[in-house]
């Protein structure tokens, strides 16, 4: 029993260890639009750490900054955003939306937009409720976590995007 806590207690030593080891990748001066796909695992990276820290962790604008270099450079992803359904007002749960369409995307090419739509959703609404608390309540989100319980989110988006 001693020994499964011991290797318990390293294991979560290790995870802090690592999660404190994050750096945030450089953004180039310039380069070619064929070039951003080099920098997808940098983008993915980003990503899953802004899925997985605070609104107020203090690299938060660092990686902010890389994500929207990578998203508004890159040829290989299209994300539309339709105001109706993405109604946050706030940067961090669009960043993160159309980081999660975005993630998504690379990982399934043949998705559609309203899969792509799905996936970015599905990362704000988990962040969300993952750190309501420091967030204050978001009605726009709210309305989407209640369509999402009754199984009518995805039938909104795909009217949503129709228009």
């Amino acid at each position: 029993m001693k020994r499964f806590f011991v290797i318990a207690l390293c294991l979560l030593f290790a995870q802090a260890a690592w999660a404190q080891k994050f750096s945030v990748p450089a953004i180039p001066n310039e380069i070619e639009k064929s070039e951003y796909v080099k920098y997808e695992k940098d983008f993915i990276r980003c990503m899953d750490w802004l899925e997985s820290h605070s609104p107020s962790a203090a690299q938060r604008k660092d990686v902010n900054s890389f994500v929207l270099w990578w998203l508004s450079g890159t040829p290989d992803v299209h994300i539309e955003v339709n105001t109706d359904v993405a109604n946050f007002n706030n940067g961090d749960l669009l960043l993160l939306y159309i980081g999660g369409w975005a993630k998504h995307s690379i990982n399934n090419p043949d998705a559609s937009d309203v899969d792509g739509s799905m996936a970015g959703y599905e990362t704000v609404i988990d962040y969300y409720l993952k750190y309501k608390d420091s967030l204050g309540k978001i009605k726009g989100v709210e309305d989407m976590i209640k369509m999402k319980n009754k199984g009518t989110l995805r039938q909104h988006v795909e009217s949503s995007m129709k228009k």
